[in-house]
């Protein structure tokens, strides 16, 4: 048996699929992920989710005792990454009549999305279309993933207050064709990854003050790693994984090592290197943050590379401060990355959202309507 948990999060077999009841809890959240990287270290992210917490106000509501069920608050992102830097970015929010989970499809808006395992593969495909504010051009096209399904393991069975978290990939390939009005935003082929999270416990009550997670593409493996920090003055705790190509997960023993302390725009500190080191003092996966793709008060996206032994690769990471998240201070900017189809969204919504040429005439053009 893998030793499967730490205190904070719980790693979770394949097989289970995350539990309908998360639609109902207050606070909770369900969320699938998906991301692909090529040799140049460009790469594009998906998350569709019930009860995402970084949603401008989903906190806030969990605090006052109020929030409403996971489902009445359903969200897909859709994010590009060219050259170090953001090329697109899309968080989108929808209302409750509009998304639907059933089975393993998902529907959001018009958008359609499913994750299975068929033929000894797992596949995953998302049609995308997608309204983007201050303009009638529509993000469209699909992102689609065959690979190795992570084989089940012998896990603890979780409760839904634990975090449950589970890859659910080994080596896989993803193809993502994507425009916006007709026009070419990406046609990529390149290395991906697919997980979920889950859990009735809200966000900022899991007693995670922080954590850094990553992976990284190896030729005939995937290498994950994920180092928490509980509240309080605790050690972080962490786990780090391999799945080989034939979906076999190994979980490795090791402790982090940080190098290279520095802050981002909005305050949040991070460390340029980060080592996964095992019980034998030995350098597991070697890190090192060297592009800052989405710099926010809660949340920064990382572009990496990576080094075991004779092997280098790009990989991606990111690293997550759930006592930031939701802030008074810091909502109203939230708010102008995320996009609702029905509700009213902040007026600055263009410069934010959508590709990142052409902002700022989209955002003058919706000002002077």
């Amino acid at each position: 048996m893998l030793r499967s948990a730490t205190r904070l999060v719980r790693l979770t077999s394949p097989d289970r699929p995350l539990d309908r009841e998360l639609l109902h809890s207050r606070g909770g959240f369900a969320w699938w992920y998906l991301d692909a990287i090529d040799a140049r270290g460009d790469g594009v992210v998906a998350i569709w989710s019930f009860g995402l917490p970084f949603l401008p106000g989903y906190r806030a509501s969990s605090r006052r005792g109020d929030a409403p069920p996971a489902r009445e608050r359903p969200s897909l992102n859709v994010a590009v990454y060219r050259g170090g830097r953001e090329a697109f970015y899309l968080l989108q929010e929808y209302p409750t009549h509009d998304a639907s989970w059933t089975g393993e499809r998902w529907r959001f808006g018009e958008s359609t999305l499913e994750s299975h395992v068929r033929g000894g593969r797992r596949q995953a495909r998302l049609s995308l279309d997608c309204p983007l504010p201050g303009t009638s051009e529509r993000l469209e096209g699909s992102i689609a993933l065959d690979g190795v399904p992570r084989r089940p393991i012998a896990a603890a069975q979780p409760t839904l207050d634990d975090h449950d978290w589970s890859p659910l990939t080994g080596p896989s390939q993803v193809q993502a064709s994507l425009r916006v009005g007709g026009r070419a935003l990406l046609d990529f082929e390149g290395r991906g990854y697919h997980d979920r999270n889950g859990s009735r416990t809200p966000f900022d009550r899991l007693g995670i003050a922080h954590w850094v997670w990553g992976r990284v593409p190896m030729p005939d493996r995937e290498l994950i790693y994920y180092v928490l920090w509980p509240d309080g003055d605790g050690a972080p705790e962490a786990l780090a994984l391999e799945i080989d190509e034939d979906g076999v997960t190994r979980d490795v023993p090791v402790r982090a090592r940080l190098g290279g302390e520095r802050r981002a725009r909005f305050g949040m500190p991070f460390w340029e290197d980060v080592a996964l080191i095992d019980p034998d003092g030995r350098t597991w996966l070697d890190v090192r943050h060297t592009a800052l793709l989405d710099d926010g008060p809660f949340y920064l996206r990382f572009g990496t590379e990576a080094r075991r032994g004779g092997h280098r690769a790009h990989g991606t990471g990111e690293l997550v401060r759930p006592g930031r998240v939701d802030l008074a201070p810091m909502r109203p900017f939230v708010k102008m990355r995320v996009h609702h189809t029905e509700a009213p969204s902040s007026r600055f919504n263009p410069l934010f959202v959508g590709p990142r040429r052409g902002r700022w005439r989209r955002q003058l053009g919706a000002l002077l309507r």
